[in-house]
């Protein structure tokens, strides 16, 4: 039969690409139309009645978001001047555009992953309606970090990132750190909206949710971490495993609920203050502190390394120590009399015993205490994956000539091996470098991620513990340091004796009073269990306390701590 005679068309209309995949000059090819006739030009007048054609074709078209579409359409071909042509409009290819209808790019958000213990414990979740909430509230808040939308601020700062106003960016803590992780990446939905209508969706590409990242933190051990803490305005205290280097605690004083910064209320709807940058730092990963008498096992790891000393060895320990016309004094000039033992000196924690020791060390090796201290991981960030961390410092000779424009001395020494001077050693760094000790000798990389997981459970990427280095000490000058810090919860006058009276595991530790500059000290004690083969290094400080000491202060709080991990 013969075509029907048409009206002249409409000129041709180019279709604009669904998802920028080409110029918006380029409609779409029918590929079952004739291929005789060269389509009309768009500048070509079609006077009078022409025939037309229904052709039923299969349509391909290249998308950037959406990649190759298919599409079955009924085209009308119309007979022009010069051959046959598609009578041309975008609802060709989206009839739920009608005849005056648009297309929208719509971008959508993929969930965040969450943040969860081994033990399934979740610390960061996403409710219903996509809001960021964090159900342990409090519990580990400092290391969890929070989230929020990202600002304009964010965008033009890092404009490779991809963020869009509205989504969720982390701000602080496992929440920035893993942010890429978390985030996951958008899908995207192109909807046709007709004139006068809603819109109707045409084409969707899913997005990739954002896995869940598992970490090493044991719930109960944070809790009675965070717990003996509470009535304390600046404290912190890291837990590690001495087998791994796994962390089952940062706890950081004063507490912080990231909720008051990603949503600004509680659980229940509750309002919560903004916390101040106080409460947000993870002190036990990220402030720096002297160690005070805490350091003097690695004094005597660097005197036994050189020879200087050994399990034998006889010293004293004078009220004070007169060099170089400067008098070192013991803690309120305590002295124990006649000739002692490295590990009675230890319990006592006699400056004028060790002192003197890192003088004979440096007359052999200036440098060998400072690399010592460095074999151990301090002055350095361990590398944990995800873990904001700080380096601290300890000032050798590098460091002097770098910020003091003097190289490293005498005196200096003197100062760094009883843990005073610009030395600054973290919580972590500390519970780690005791772990170390008791292990045999092994420094870990602390390790907070254990893997992450796709919304399905599956395991995505899975981090196993990894050793640093062997620290330089034989075996049996580990075990004989070990010694020595046993002896700190042993012996009659041993600083911490008190404190673990009655305990049922033997423990090893050191405790330490640090100058800060202030009236008031900081108090440590770092310390392992049970002491010949430890399945746990705890390393506690509290800042600036008035009137207090490592050995009554801080060595009751890592009792407790240790108390919980035994069961009691």
């Amino acid at each position: 039969p013969r075509p029907p005679d048409l009206a002249p068309p409409a000129r041709p209309t180019p279709a604009a690409s669904p998802a920028g995949g080409g110029p918006a000059s380029e409609a779409p090819v029918a590929s079952g139309a004739p291929a005789a006739s060269p389509a009309l030009p768009t500048d070509a007048p079609v006077e009078g009645p022409v025939p037309a054609v229904g052709v039923e074709a299969g349509i391909t078209f290249d998308t950037e978001r959406f990649g190759a579409v298919e599409v079955e359409r009924r085209l009308l071909l119309t007979r022009g001047a010069t051959g046959w042509q598609v009578r041309w409009s975008p609802a060709v290819l989206f009839p739920e555009l009608g005849e005056r209808g648009q297309l929208r790019l719509a971008r959508v958000l993929s969930p965040r992953g969450r943040i969860v213990a081994q033990d399934g414990t979740v610390f960061a979740d996403n409710r219903d309606d996509g809001t960021r909430v964090y159900p342990q509230r409090q519990l580990a808040g400092q290391l969890v970090g929070y989230a929020s939308e990202v600002t304009a601020e964010d965008i033009e700062a890092r404009p490779q990132a991809g963020y869009e106003i509205g989504d969720p960016v982390g701000r602080s803590g496992l929440e920035a750190t893993a942010d890429d992780v978390l985030r996951g990446s958008p899908g995207w939905r192109l909807e046709a909206v007709p004139e006068g209508g809603g819109p109707t969706p045409v084409l969707e590409s899913a997005g990739v949710p954002g896995a869940d990242l598992v970490i090493t933190i044991r719930p109960a051990l944070q809790r009675a971490a965070e717990g003996v803490l509470a009535p304390y305005a600046d404290a912190a205290t890291a837990v590690v495993d001495p087998a791994s280097g796994d962390i089952w605690a940062l706890a950081s004083r004063p507490a912080f609920d990231p909720n008051s910064l990603a949503t600004g209320l509680a659980l229940d709807g509750t309002a919560l203050s903004p916390a101040d940058f106080n409460q947000l730092l993870n002190k036990a990963a990220l402030g720096g502190y002297p160690a005070g008498s805490a350091f003097k096992p690695f004094t005597l790891a660097a005197a036994l390394a050189t020879g200087v000393a050994t399990a034998q060895s006889g010293v004293t320990c004078p009220p004070t120590w007169p060099v170089d016309g400067v008098t070192y004094v013991n803690f309120e000039q305590h002295s124990l009399p006649g000739v002692v033992s490295l590990a009675e000196a230890m319990a006592f924690s006699c400056n004028t015993t060790y002192m003197p020791l890192a003088g004979d060390v440096f007359v052999v090796d200036p440098g060998a205490l400072p690399e010592m201290v460095r074999a151990f991981g301090f002055g350095a960030a361990s590398g944990a994956r995800y873990l904001p961390e700080e380096a601290g410092i300890v000032p050798d000779e590098g460091w002097m000539q770098a910020n003091r424009g003097s190289g490293y001395g005498f005196h200096d020494q003197l100062q760094l091996s009883i843990g005073q001077g610009p030395l600054l050693v973290t919580p972590l760094q500390l519970a780690n470098a005791y772990a170390a000790i008791g292990n045999g000798g092994t420094l870990w990389t602390p390790r907070i991620a254990v893997e992450t997981r796709d919304p399905d459970g599956q395991v995505v990427e899975s981090f196993a513990p990894e050793p640093i280095r062997r620290v330089p000490l034989a075996p049996e000058q580990l075990a004989y340091i070990v010694e020595t810090m046993r002896a700190v919860v042993t012996l009659p006058y041993g600083t911490a004796t008190a404190a673990f009276a009655g305990f049922g595991v033997p423990v090893a530790g050191k405790s330490g009073t640090a100058e800060t500059g202030t009236p008031n000290p900081n108090a440590w004690f770092p310390a392992i269990a049970p002491a010949e083969d430890p399945t746990i290094s705890v390393a506690t400080v509290l800042v600036q306390v008035p009137l207090a000491t490592g050995g009554s202060d801080a060595a009751p709080l890592v009792r407790q701590v240790m108390a919980a991990f035994f069961g009691g």
